[in-house]
């Protein structure tokens, strides 16, 4: 008898959630992944043959060792003719094994005294394990896997929710409010100390547990933040990705070097080492300091008093040495994307052979991944398994890096059609985030932009928010050609000052004064009205601070776009306002463009 086996790693939506640093998020992808690769390779070891997976199928069963590049998403598929509750049973032991030994490596980076055997238990109780099993002989492939899915869909309807495994008086995670902390309260400063003690209770626990002096972490957080990638235990914070637009300006500073030696010599040692990149991230002349050295706000989480004060000054004496003054812009992108219609396309493949084959040129795109992200636009990856892809961004290449992405799927999945003959396209959402906004709200912002790409008819589109403290959720999203190319240009107008910042909230005002979009879209008289006052103003708009009129080029191109009937006035606002915050990433990393 052959089996189709099912197999469900989780929690997916709890590390989500809870990820507060992007580390956490990092790592917490990691470990999914790291699961979901030990089930896949206990199955091909119990089964004795790697051609029994058809979901992933890497080219060689060695990328399903621990701690390989090779990333796994969190469902397996496979071909079986083992009993299914036997196999099933060697599979999650795998899983726990290799639970366990991250665990071990993790808590055992933890210098501080905690509580291990709670922390033990809240690790051991968070792993998810479903499975499905489908006979299927004499059974169509396609059938044998839609009954699957309508399986697994109901075991994971129907979990059983056994008691918490450990009981503790402590205060709550304030990552995830559920578990209680193991953390000891005592190592966490007090109002009623002097300020020395606080400092030093502060520096402790960064370098004991790598918590912040008002964050109770749990043992899943404490698994998070202290896990082990192979030789990596870092990833760049959101700061650091904001920041990465003035230090690619700052590298061709005459003598920058020097200056930001003189900056670094005045800061204590313990926020040098505590605030690192991975080496893979190092810059040529800031090497591993992560960006957050240059945001004073950043400062104030692990300095106070007069070190916060000499800090504060050192910084703000180098940005006016090495950047005439200038910050850098607080705000980093969070690209969310994944391939269009891919459950009708893998619906298409009628045998496990054809959908052995989409799986492994997913494998393959999802290997090309982390090279564009990271080696080709200066991000960091967290995540490529399969069609899915989660990264952070600098401003000046995440819609670059974005169309990249799009156009390299589409290149590796186009042969793969769903049965109405449709290829699979490549959606992303481009979120862009203050860097000091909690990161679970930025997931949500990234998650609303994918969907706002996602309800673009015909997807194969982008979107683009942006969510900047103290002003309004902005979000506009088209096909990538059309969307794409219009913002570049929009970006290149206001680089080379060629439009007026007040233009595209005029135009906003003169839409929402005449109705707005819903109440315009099928009058035609009054989408007339404000395409023609929106024109009216355009007119009467000079370019350099006032200095002349618009081009004759930039005077028809924004014609163009505001005489566009397919396009709302607000959404053209809306991208103007949007490219603005762009085109100054753009002049931090490259200068103005003249």
């Amino acid at each position: 008898m052959r089996y189709l086996l099912l197999v469900h790693i989780g929690p997916v939506q709890d590390f989500i959630a809870s990820a507060r640093r992007s580390r956490d998020l990092w790592f917490g992808s990691w470990l999914l992944s790291e699961l979901s690769k030990a089930a896949a390779h206990a199955i091909s070891e119990q089964e004795g043959a790697q051609e029994s997976l058809i979901f992933p199928a890497p080219s060689d069963a060695s990328l399903l060792k621990a701690s390989s590049e090779f990333s796994a998403t969190n469902r397996i598929v496979a071909l079986i003719q083992q009993p299914p509750d036997t196999l099933a049973d060697e599979v999650e032991k795998a899983v726990r094994l290799r639970l366990e030994a991250i665990r071990k490596g993790a808590f055992g980076q933890v210098s501080g005294p905690f509580n291990r055997g709670i922390a033990e238990a809240q690790v051991d109780d968070l792993l998810e394990f479903f499975w499905v099993a489908v006979p299927i002989n004499g059974t169509p492939y396609a059938a044998a896997r839609e009954r699957a899915e309508a399986l697994m869909a109901a075991r994971k309807s129907t979990r059983a929710f056994g008691p918490a495994t450990w009981g503790s008086n402590s205060p709550k995670s304030s990552l995830d409010g559920i578990r209680e902390s193991v953390i000891p309260e005592g190592a966490y400063p007090s109002r009623r100390e002097d300020e020395q003690r606080r400092q030093e209770k502060t520096e402790a626990l960064y370098l004991q547990y790598g918590a912040g002096p008002a964050e109770r972490l749990s043992g899943v957080d404490l698994l998070k933040r202290h896990g082990q990638r192979g030789q990596e235990s870092r990833f760049p914070s959101t700061s650091h990705i904001a920041s990465l637009p003035l230090l690619k300006g700052l590298s061709d500073v005459q003598g920058v070097q020097t200056l930001l030696d003189e900056y670094t010599d005045k800061l204590p040692q313990q926020v040098i080492s505590q605030e690192r990149i991975p080496k893979r991230f190092a810059h040529a002349i800031f090497g591993t300091l992560d960006g957050s050295l240059f945001f004073e706000s950043r400062l104030s989480e692990s300095l106070e008093g007069e070190q916060l004060r000499e800090a504060a000054r050192a910084l703000n004496e180098f940005l006016a040495s090495a950047a005439n003054g200038k910050s850098p812009i607080p705000y980093y992108a969070l690209l969310l994307a994944d391939g269009d219609r891919m459950g009708q396309v893998i619906d298409a493949q009628s045998s496990s052979d054809e959908h052995r084959q989409l799986s492994a040129v997913l494998t393959e795109f999802a290997g090309k991944v982390q090279t564009i992200v990271e080696e080709n636009y200066g991000g960091a990856l967290v995540y490529a398994g399969g069609d899915d892809v989660l990264a952070f961004l600098p401003l000046h290449t995440a819609i670059d890096c974005a169309q990249t992405l799009a156009d390299t799927f589409s290149e590796q999945m186009g042969v793969f059609r769903d049965r109405a003959g449709a290829p699979a396209t490549f959606s992303a959402g481009i979120a862009v985030n203050h860097h000091l906004e909690p990161l679970s709200d930025a997931l949500d912002f990234a998650r609303q932009a994918e969907q706002k790409a996602k309800a673009v008819p015909g997807k194969n589109a982008l979107a683009v928010g942006v969510i900047k403290r103290g002003g309004v959720p902005r979000m506009i999203a088209g096909k990538w050609d059309a969307l794409g190319s219009s913002l570049k240009r929009l970006i290149s107008f206001h680089r080379q000052d060629a439009l007026p910042d007040g233009a595209a909230y005029q135009l906003r005002d003169v839409a929402l004064r005449l109705g707005g979009e819903g109440i315009f879209r099928n009058n035609p008289t009054l989408q007339d009205a404000v395409r023609k006052e929106s024109m009216r103003i355009l007119s009467r708009k000079k370019a350099e601070h006032g200095a002349r009129g618009l081009s004759d080029e930039v005077f028809k191109e924004m014609e163009a776009l505001i005489m566009d009937m397919d396009q709302p006035i607000e959404q053209l606002a809306d991208e103007l306002i949007i490219a603005r915050l762009f085109a100054n990433a753009y002049d931090q990393a490259y200068g103005p463009l003249k």
